[in-house]
């Protein structure tokens, strides 16, 4: 009985453990969703480093957003293009770069954005739709992956949408300023 009994008790806490990462992942994505919605500028590296920093703050360890072998973390600016369709104008990124994006990327400008029912949102005109999407692999316990099999997914993700903020949102539908300074952060 002591067997099955520890087998199980170590299922249960390998669930937590995955528990755990997605609600951490999910805080990455809307904290640092908000971070970004209020910036009136960014720059690159100065404040996306900032991001980062953050994120790990968040994480606290439980997960890995930061990592070329690990997850990755993908800021998305979106505007109007025209009457019925968006624009993807540009995304800065960390971590592994085989992620792939839900919004596309730069080389596929126009991101459909899927809302209740599946209907397509249209971002409202002269704005800026900030998306913040965070990615982490969560492997299960080798002794309990056995017993819990491929119930739970091995990459756990957290995605938030923003409009920014700021009082001149068109301004932030340039790229990222290459610059060292802070201007969000």
């Amino acid at each position: 009985m002591a067997p099955v009994f520890f087998l199980i008790l170590l299922a249960t806490a390998d669930l937590v453990r995955v528990f755990r990462a997605q609600i951490r992942m999910e805080m990455i994505a809307v904290q640092i969703g908000q971070i970004v919605s209020q910036c009136s500028r960014i720059n690159a590296p100065g404040d996306t480093s900032q991001f980062w920093g953050h994120a790990e703050r968040i994480a606290g360890g439980v997960v890995d957003v930061n990592s070329a072998t690990g997850g990755a973390m993908i800021i998305t600016a979106m505007s109007r293009n025209n009457a019925t369709s968006n624009r993807l104008n540009w995304q800065i990124r960390t971590g592994n770069s085989s992620t792939n994006s839900l919004f596309g990327t730069e080389a596929a400008p126009t991101p459909t954005i899927r809302g209740r029912n599946n209907q397509a949102f249209t971002i409202p005109e002269n704005q800026t739709l900030f998306t913040t999407e965070v990615y982490a692999i969560v492997v299960p316990w080798r002794i309990s992956a056995g017993l819990i099999g491929t119930a739970l997914p091995n990459t756990l993700t957290g995605v938030t949408m923003f409009l920014s903020r700021s009082p001149e949102p068109g301004r932030l539908q340039q790229r990222p300023t290459n610059s060292n300074a802070r201007d969000c952060t």
